[in-house]
């Protein structure tokens, strides 16, 4: 997934929540890569960046947000972490915003072609949109056994059937994770989330049977720079909290978070991350 070595002038990190545009932020430092940290309002996690300076926006702020860009020099730009959907008519207040609108609406409004309509828009206005891995490229999941703990025999069972399920639905942009116990779907996620799945699934998994399992992969058509399915350390806590026993999140295509500590914390609550 990595591209060819390019100049970065000056990086552009917009920033979700959670912590992956912290990660972007610290790789870039590690490089000596040039950046400016946009913030969204009501989205970034502001308690991670107290030790940079920053502006924050409104999310429909278009035009606020591409003027600092250009103002910084900013060439390319990063896409990081999770960003709730608000009501998109609210772009219409803004002179780009507006553009953008009309193009979304020309486009479609489902997952796949909202975000993929953002990069070209933000392409279209001179940037180069660079994945968070291309930055960050140690959070990248690889294939085979992450964690000391592995699949049982009746996991792996479920871990091929659900993701042939998984890769089918993914392809009606439906989601991009399931949990399943002993061959049943418990769940498909839905706007809500991957820990509000678990939450979930947790509640009506069979407690005597071998303990439900999420998997998470990308969707067939999904655009490789933005919003790649993700776990991190807090993702081994919700499954631990609700009872599930182990991930299964596809390599080369997906990203995990913090991959020492995870991993750490993942062998000490016994729970099995494994790399399809």
């Amino acid at each position: 997934m990595l591209m060819e070595n390019i100049e970065i002038k000056k990086l552009g990190i917009i920033a979700g929540s959670e912590s992956l545009p912290r990660h972007v932020v610290d790789a870039a430092k590690k490089q000596n890569i040039e950046f400016v940290l946009i913030g969204l309002t009501g989205q970034t996690s502001e308690e991670l960046y107290k030790d940079i300076e920053y502006q924050t926006f409104q999310l429909h702020s278009i035009s606020k947000i591409i003027k600092k860009l250009n103002d910084e020099g900013v060439s390319h730009v990063v896409f990081a972490g999770r960003v709730k959907r608000t009501s998109i008519s609210k772009l219409l207040l803004d002179v780009k915003g507006a553009k953008l609108f009309a193009s979304i609406m020309r486009n479609g409004i489902n997952d796949n072609s909202l975000l993929t309509t953002i990069v070209n828009f933000f392409e279209n206005e001179g940037f180069t949109v660079l994945p968070a891995e291309y930055i960050a490229q140690d959070i990248v999941v690889r294939s085979g056994h992450i964690t000391k703990t592995k699949p049982s025999k009746e996991a792996w069972e479920d871990i091929k059937k659900g993701t042939k399920i998984l890769k089918g639905i993914a392809e009606f942009d439906v989601g991009q994770a399931l949990v399943i116990q002993e061959g049943l779907v418990l769940g498909v996620e839905a706007a809500e989330g991957t820990d509000r799945l678990i939450e979930r699934c947790g509640g009506i998994q069979q407690k005597e049977e071998h303990g439900a399992i999420l998997i998470k992969v990308s969707k067939p058509d999904q655009d490789k720079r933005v919003d790649l399915p993700c776990i991190g350390i807090n993702t081994v806590k919700e499954l631990h909290k609700n009872g599930l026993i182990g991930v299964a999140i596809e390599a080369g295509s997906a990203l995990i978070i913090d991959e020492k500590a995870t991993v750490k914390e993942a062998d000490r609550l016994g729970i099995f991350i494994f790399g399809i």
